[in-house]
């Protein structure tokens, strides 16, 4: 990934944060020598100090086979992002633009086929995304449950390296603080969550 030195966020815990935040994101690998993609929820979590991504795809989809083999994955997690109009900038002569929160996440892959697994990973996100249902996950049909596992497969990637690019902006600030500022806090959710950070960060006061 492209990062100018201004947009670098090296933080392991604020890149953790917004993998945990936006976990609906893009694994991709090659397949037959072609890139392969597949938007799919997944788990951010350390284990000793170790970063891991934990997910499951659909056994009908191929791209698990790309990963049998240990390949190297491409994890991408698209945070906040807006437009930015030229009329936010003082002087007027800009171009537009986009401010986005992005980190990328690579490693190595694992497949997991054990039932146990699999049902683990099902727990864990169902725990994530609506803990008030994991009672009723723990009552379905045990023949159907079987027949979910059997329809998927796990996957475990052990991050080796990991980017993360906020272009925030925050380098055209000290002519144009007021104007982003209100645009943002007054927009979209993506545009607050913009600004959200921005203060976090320290660019806002």
């Amino acid at each position: 990934m492209y990062i100018p030195k201004h947009f670098v966020q090296d933080d392991p815990a604020i890149l953790l944060e917004v993998m945990q935040r936006h976990d609906f994101a893009t694994l991709i690998t090659t397949l037959d020598d072609q890139p392969f993609a597949t938007h799919v929820p997944v788990l951010a979590h350390r284990v000793d100090g170790v970063l891991h991504i934990r997910g499951h795809m659909a056994r009908a989809n191929p791209h698990w086979q790309a990963l049998h083999d240990n390949a190297t994955a491409l994890v991408v997690f698209n945070g906040p992002h807006t437009y930015i109009s030229p009329t936010l900038y003082q002087p007027v002569a800009m171009v537009p633009t986009w401010n986005y929160i992005a980190v990328h996440a690579s490693g190595k892959a694992i497949i997991d086929h054990s039932a146990q697994t699999k049902l683990a990973l099902l727990h864990a996100q169902v725990a994530h995304h609506e803990p008030s249902w994991q009672v009723t996950f723990d009552q379905l049909d045990t023949g159907f449950i079987d027949s979910m596992l059997n329809a998927i497969v796990a996957f475990d990637i052990t991050v080796s390296k990991i980017e993360g690019k906020f272009k925030l902006g925050q380098h055209r600030l000290a002519q144009n603080r007021l104007e982003m500022q209100q645009s943002h806090e007054t927009g979209d959710d993506d545009r607050r969550q913009i600004a959200d950070w921005m203060k976090r960060l320290g660019y806002w006061e």
